[in-house]
């Protein structure tokens, strides 16, 4: 006898608003591992949910979690401006 694992159960959830598309009756959630999971069939927003059901924000990409292989600033080009002879200037005595 083998054993095969019951494929994961849907629900869409009435009533509920979509945080990203703002769209209504598009959510559907599903307990996966002991862990809630959401999804939005609008815009496919996902997420999952925590034990007290607050969701789970995903970290924000910043310099410090990256990886190191960012490109390297270039650097600008030094440049003098030199007065034109030719104007004039309105100021200085004629």
């Amino acid at each position: 006898m083998t054993t095969t694992e019951q494929p994961v159960k849907k629900q869409f959830i009435a009533g509920a608003v979509c945080p990203a598309c703002e769209a209504m009756d598009t959510i559907r959630m599903w307990t996966q591992d002991g862990t809630q999971h959401r999804d939005c069939v609008q815009c496919g927003f996902s997420d999952y949910l925590n034990q007290y059901g607050q969701s789970v924000p995903a970290e924000l990409p910043t310099r410090v979690n990256q990886d190191g292989s960012a490109k390297p600033v270039k650097k600008g080009k030094t440049m003098q401006f030199f007065p034109n002879p030719k104007l004039k200037n309105k100021d200085a005595g004629e």
